[in-house]
């Protein structure tokens, strides 16, 4: 009878601390994981319109289909500064669309004009330029007329 107890008071707790961890569990371990891991948030896609750095941040003007937004990025000026460029296509997750948005997570840079396969290049077939895959034969440039 002593073993049954025990063994029915063990799977109450385990019952009790898993209905814990499930309802408490994800607002407890919330602070200490990446923004972009938490999924919460909605991707606004947009183009740039405009970026100024001022100090140690960066301004940066997008449009979007909800309308235009000022981002503002406090981390990684520098390099934001060096990836984005005026017509970029960029992907944000945010809470929601607002107007004024401060460190969104960006997702996406998408350059205007960029070739759909980076695998693709231009070979010289008997005076014609044509696509062809990586590993076809390719001419040297300075045999190019």
């Amino acid at each position: 009878m002593r073993g049954w107890l025990i063994l029915l008071g063990t799977f109450v707790v385990g019952m009790v601390v898993g209905f814990g961890a499930a309802n408490r569990g994800p607002a407890l371990i919330a602070p200490y994981l990446p923004k972009a891991a938490s999924g919460s948030g909605e991707r606004i896609e947009g183009q740039v319109v405009r970026k100024q750095r001022e100090g140690n941040r960066l301004l940066v003007k997008v449009t979007t289909a909800q309308g235009p937004m000022l981002v503002t990025f406090t981390r990684k000026v520098a390099d934001l500064d060096v990836l984005l460029d005026p017509g970029d296509k960029v992907t944000l997750v945010i809470p929601g669309y607002a107007t004024f948005v401060e460190d969104p997570v960006l997702e996406r840079v998408k350059e205007p004009g960029r070739a759909t396969s980076p695998r693709v290049r231009f070979t010289r077939t008997i005076g014609v330029y044509a696509p062809t895959a990586l590993y076809a034969r390719t001419f040297p440039r300075e045999g190019m007329v």
